[in-house]
């Protein structure tokens, strides 16, 4: 994102709710100039609950009943850090997450739900299946689903917990078992009130009460679970239950961070908010959902209070960062109520209004889908925020470098690991370096700009991209000297911003045990950030680019496709779980690939960045007089790259690299063609191995984690072929 206006406060948004969308919905429309926006959520896709029964019955895809929340952030400007919060420190003002350095905030919003209340019952944590998370219930009952096709006798189903989720789970399984499996089960619900859907009104609870013994479902009123094993149910008038799957809908409880991280909560947990959803010890937070407590009056702990606290709490963040008075929410007393069946059936209800039918459902599902469609926005290049005129001149030259304080104050923070053989580093003009005896010295540089608004992940995703380059000679990387630029900003969040960039580069650097000897800081309108790193080889033992041999098997240790989803994703036409996947790829290092390579005789190889596979390929086969005959059919592919191509999207260097290239096709229309000339970030490595090898070597690369494949053969040098394509077109 390129913007000359300095950011000069942090909202930080944790956990990806119902009311968080709407905030980054309406942030997408009118943000705030000054202001920086992140989401911290471990989910990239969060669930629409009021379409989960549905999916589970089959009614719905995952895409349909699920907000891509990387895909939306996208869109809005709105940076996207995949993490848990495990606490905050409301007086520092920081908040920690998994597996990622602190996170400083001006204003904070927490929309993290709730789990269910288990710790009182002997292990449910170990045997119960919550259907909060709603990911991890999914995946449970998947599982279970495919174990149960494979196995005979029939299966028993307890589901406890009689309210509006428990009722729907249940019917949506046994719609699921009875008319798409050939899975035979016995259902049981477990009740803890005299009768199920107390909230509702008595039609609607006689209504379903009908349905379920209808269906031959068990109904166990007036008890509760108190322990669970790995087969059997234990009741409070201690009568049991054997069960095959359990699913949990009981009451709510509260994560445990917010009340030891010191906010006013409530006796179970939940943070208490005033009329304005913010917390009444700490006003500069904001508390929503199932996660808050509502001082006024207290809430049910249902989806539909969420989806209205949205646009209040996003006028509300807005009204406070601009100092304007907030508004207050106000809960209406009664809503309408949607329940389903099982099938495409359901039951409406406003007060002791009632109405059922397959028009029900019909219009559930209008108002569903409508819903969802509102987190869909078009495809759009985001609009930064306008410079306030407020703004200072921002210079250029050394006037452009990162301010002293900033500078001393991250490289204090940061660990920075001491290489005997590096005689100075850090702090001096430059680096000292004694090199060993009988050795080549290796040296490579790139440039990023910033491609994805996580500074850690950038971090190490360009320190790893970098350090490529020595691996694909057959080097050992030894050090490295770093360029960074941070986006125009106060002090604090600049230097936040540094300090995560740095940090993620030195996780790599730590990783491969690589020293961190130098570098250059600065100020600029995006992120950008550049390595030289340097590495040591054995004297005459590089792997170079013209060592191919007819004969040789060509070996790709990664998938292709980055260039064209971090180009869909810069347009917000990615899929998030996509982009999760090529940043997985991203962040695997080359080292363990290029050591197995050597081992099974490589003499040449090269590492896929910037001139696609096929530009590096063309590179390796002129540089060793040599052609090649690649099969288009065995290439690895990310998931998601196709699609985009079809739709065609491209990266930047696309055309260059596609008219650079010397190849005979022999196919049409092949699905992976586009995807040759695909610049590639952090790519695996193209290797040529003797062919008595390749079967090892393949075997070698799965093992240590690798998605490798034999993609081609190296021929004798053909100056009318250098390089042929075969495989089948598409549709075929």
């Amino acid at each position: 994102m390129i913007s000359l206006t300095p950011y000069k406060k942090d909202l930080r948004l944790a956990g990806g709710g119902h009311a968080h969308v709407a905030v980054i919905k309406k942030w997408g429309m009118r943000p705030v100039p000054g202001v920086r926006v992140t989401l911290i959520s471990t989910d990239t896709l969060t669930p629409y609950s009021g379409m989960l029964p549905g999916l589970i019955a089959g009614h719905y895809t995952l895409e349909d009943c699920h907000i891509d929340l990387r895909k939306l952030c996208q869109w809005a400007g709105v940076q996207f850090i995949p993490s848990e919060v495990e606490r905050i420190d409301p007086l520092a003002k920081k908040i920690f997450c998994r597996q990622y350095p602190p996170l400083r905030y001006d204003l904070l919003s927490i929309n993290i739900g709730s789990q269910p209340a288990f710790s009182s019952i002997q292990g449910a944590t170990m045997h119960g299946h919550p259907i909060k998370p709603v990911r991890q219930f999914l995946q449970n009952w998947r599982q279970w689903l495919e174990a149960a096709q494979t196995s005979n006798g029939s299966k028993r189903i307890v589901v406890i917990g009689g309210g509006a989720a428990g009722i729907e789970i249940l019917l949506a399984m046994h719609y699921k078992l009875r008319n798409t499996t050939a899975i035979h089960a016995a259902f049981t619900l477990v009740c803890a009130d005299q009768s199920i859907l107390s909230s509702h009104n008595e039609r609607v609870q006689a209504f379903f009460k009908h349905h379920l013994q209808t269906l031959g479902i068990a109904i166990i009123n007036g008890k509760h679970v108190i322990s669970i094993n790995e087969r059997q149910l234990t009741l409070n008038d201690h009568s049991t239950l054997d069960y095959d799957f359990s699913a949990w809908a009981i009451h709510a409880g509260a994560q445990s961070w917010p009340a030891e991280s010191g906010l006013q909560c409530d006796d179970q947990g939940f943070i208490q908010v005033d009329q304005y959803l913010r917390s009444i010890s700490h006003p500069d937070i904001f508390a929503v959902g199932d996660s808050a407590a509502f001082m006024p009056a207290a809430l049910p702990k249902a989806g539909v209070y969420a989806v209205r606290q949205g646009p209040v709490l996003a006028r509300n963040i807005i009204a406070q960062l601009e100092n304007r008075s907030l508004q207050p929410f106000k809960p209406q007393q009664r809503f309408l109520s949607l329940l389903t069946t099982g099938g495409r059936h359901a039951v409406a209800s406003r007060g002791p209004l009632f109405a059922s039918g397959k028009w029900v459902w019909l219009w559930k599902n209008y108002i569903d889908r409508a819903f969802m469609a509102r987190f869909n926005p078009q495809p759009m290049v985001h609009k930064n925020n306008p410079d306030d005129g407020t703004a200072p001149m921002r210079c250029g030259g050394c006037g452009a470098k990162v301010g002293s304080n900033v500078l001393q104050n991250v490289l204090a923070q940061l660990a920075i690991q001491p290489h005997a053989d590096i005689v100075s580093g850090p702090g001096d003009d430059a680096a000292i370096i004694n090199l060993p005896s009988n050795t080549q010295w290796l040296q490579s540089v790139d440039f990023f700009r910033s491609f994805i608004e996580d500074p850690y992940l950038l971090g190490r995703i360009a320190a790893i991209h970098s350090l490529g380059d020595i691996h694909a000679m057959g080097g050992t990387p030894h050090s490295a000297l770093v360029t960074a630029v941070v986006p125009y900003s106060n002090e604090p969040i600049m230097q936040e911003t540094l300090l995560h960039l740095m940090q993620g580069v030195l996780k790599t650097l730590h990783d491969e045990n690589t020293a961190l000897i130098g570098g250059h800081s600065g100020e600029g309108p995006e992120m950008a950030i550049g390595l030289t790193v340097n590495g040591i080889l054995a004297a005459g033992k590089a792997l170079t680019k013209s060592g191919l041999m007819p004969g040789d098997h060509l070996i790709l240790t990664k998938p292709i496709g980055s260039g064209v989803l971090l180009a869909a994703n810069m347009a917000a036409r990615c899929q998030g779980s996509w982009l999760d996947q090529a940043l997985t790829y991203m962040l695997q290092s080359n080292r363990a690939a290029a050591t197995i390579l050597r081992s099974f005789a490589a003499q040449s190889c090269t590492d896929i960045t910037g001139f696609g596979l096929l530009g590096h390929l063309q590179e390796m086969l002129i540089a060793s007089q040599a052609s090649a005959s690649i099969s288009l059919d065995a290439i690895p592919v990310m998931q998601g790259a196709q699609h985009c191509s079809s739709q065609g999207i491209q990266s930047t260097l696309f055309s260059a690299n596609q008219h650079a290239s010397q190849y005979r096709l022999d196919t049409k229309q092949h699905p992976s063609y586009a995807l040759l000339f695909d610049p590639q970030t952090a790519g695996g490595l193209l290797a040529g191995i003797p062919a008595r090898h390749t079967d090892e070597c393949l075997r070698a690369l799965t093992e240590a984690g690798y998605t490798a494949a034999r993609i081609g053969t190296v021929k004798p040098y053909d100056s009318h072929a250098l390089i042929t394509l075969t495989g089948q077109p598409a549709g075929t």
